[in-house]
């Protein structure tokens, strides 16, 4: 797997499953996979009793530039790093579709807050 992914807490299957489709876009946008590192860990943000982290940090390293993004889920991180790729103007049509949620996913989209 090119892009290496790393952290505290676990990629949800679902992400992991959508990495061929990162993969592709990337390389479609000139990046090079193998230069990234994805690490998750659990944000500096309020937790809630019996549920826990209602976010994830996502450390993205290149090698050459590093940021944090901070996203209640993988899919939201998906959705944000897609975006930062410049994968904005992809047709629905030729973009593979992405992996279905699981039910942990949708739980925790239904139990985070709503901006």
């Amino acid at each position: 797997m090119p892009i290496r992914l790393q952290g505290t807490v676990a990629f949800e299957p679902e992400f992991v499953g959508n990495l061929t489709m990162l993969t592709r876009t990337m390389i479609a946008r000139g990046l090079d996979p193998d230069c990234y590192v994805i690490t998750k860990d659990i944000a500096a943000a309020p937790t809630l009793p019996f549920v826990g982290t209602i976010a994830y940090d996502y450390a993205v390293d290149t090698g050459e530039t590093q940021f944090t993004v901070t996203e209640a889920d993988d899919t939201c991180f998906l959705g944000a790093f897609l975006q930062y790729i410049g994968d904005t103007d992809s047709d629905a049509d030729t973009a593979p579709p992405l992996a279905a949620d699981g039910v942990f996913s949708r739980l925790t989209r239904w139990m985070s807050p709503q901006a």
